[in-house]
């Protein structure tokens, strides 16, 4: 497992070094909010990701524990990418991070969840959060 050499020994920086990229909250957010979860998937957003750099991004996301690399049930030469306990605890974060974008860029979100957030955003981060447990334990990850 590669880890990244650390600048310090702070928190913050800790995150940082991990999600300060946005490669790293887009491939979040393509997973807990868009359902996404193959390579293939991840480079179809609309952002237009290298395959490189998404190798990369990805590579650092399993390293980190954030993500679990797992052989497709379907088809044995697809990996699945699934976020891991350690990255659904980054819900909360995800959520504060696309209400805020939402509130200074209303045209765009998903629409579906902003509204639930909207209507109670502690039901809706425990819903989602819930619901990306249940794919982790449906493919026999903790």
């Amino acid at each position: 497992m590669r880890t990244i050499e650390r600048r310090s020994t702070c928190p913050i920086n800790y995150s940082v070094e991990i999600l300060g990229d946005k490669w790293m909250l887009l491939l979040l957010r393509d997973i807990m909010f868009n359902g996404k979860n193959s390579f293939l998937e991840f480079r179809a957003s609309d952002e237009k990701i290298s395959s490189a750099a998404l190798t990369e991004k990805l590579n650092l996301l399993v390293d980190e524990g954030i993500l679990s690399k797992v052989i497709s049930p379907k088809n044995a030469s697809k990996f699945l990418y699934l976020i891991t306990d350690k990255g659904i605890e980054l819900v909360p974060v995800m959520v504060e991070i696309l209400t805020w974008g939402s509130k200074y860029n209303p045209d765009g979100g998903p629409k579906t969840w902003l509204d639930r957030i909207k209507q109670n955003k502690k039901k809706a981060i425990a819903e989602l959060q819930d619901e990306l447990r249940s794919q982790l334990h449906s493919h026999g990850l903790n």
